[in-house]
């Protein structure tokens, strides 16, 4: 008995939850229908006289007001949404990027994200390969500038960052300074770069050629 009263109840407020968002809906609807009415319609019902305007012209005004009151909710609801959604998520971004560390590494795996979506500023300039994890394997990378400072000092000579995202989430991988001459350069875009990362070799640019003239 205790059994089918708790599944009595519980069904009782699911109902509740399903069916009071739409009740609450279709009064909102009602009101706003009946104050549209007596603010427009009915100054026109009294303005002209019956035999000018029909039952049907009623009908037809009425059901105007009733659309233009759904889209007009649909509207406010569409821009409210839009509008808390984009102040939510940029008030956390500013909170985010305030943070030392966590800052940086957000804003690295935002530029990875905008990359591979084709659009936005990106820190990745060209498509490479390099001979990685050992010779004879290669590896897909992009380059992300060139060395500068104390890592050009202590290893003497240029360099060139590499960045090689993993598959199939490009937003993780190794970061690696290779030389120049070490490097094959491609044509293909970042973009189908990273389709091709993220597919695991399965999409195809249409063109892989090596490039001999190094951006840096």
């Amino acid at each position: 008995m205790k059994r089918l009263w708790n599944r009595f109840f519980i069904g009782f407020v699911n109902g509740m939850i399903i069916i009071l968002p739409i009740t609450i809906t279709i009064v909102i609807i009602r009101f706003l229908v009946i104050k549209l009415n007596a603010l427009l319609l009915d100054p026109l019902l009294r303005t002209f006289s019956a035999g000018r305007m029909d039952i049907q012209h009623v009908n037809l005004a009425k059901s105007i007001i009733l659309v233009a009151v759904v889209l007009g909710i649909a509207l406010i609801g569409w821009a409210a949404r839009i509008l808390v959604v984009n102040r939510f998520f940029s008030w956390g971004e500013r909170v985010v990027i305030r943070v030392p560390i966590m800052g940086r590494i957000y804003n690295a795996i935002k530029q990875i994200s905008s990359a591979f979506l084709g659009h936005g500023k990106t820190i990745f300039k060209q498509v490479v390969m390099v001979e990685y994890p050992r010779k004879g394997l290669y590896s897909l990378g992009f380059t992300t500038g060139t060395t500068k400072s104390e890592l050009r000092t202590v290893l003497g000579k240029g360099g060139i960052n590499v960045f090689i995202p993993t598959t199939p989430n490009p937003t993780s991988g190794m970061f690696i300074i290779v030389p120049k001459e070490d490097i094959r350069f491609l044509k293909m875009s970042v973009e189908d770069g990273m389709k091709l990362i993220v597919s695991g070799g399965s999409f195809t640019p249409l063109y892989i050629e090596d490039r001999s003239d190094a951006k840096e």
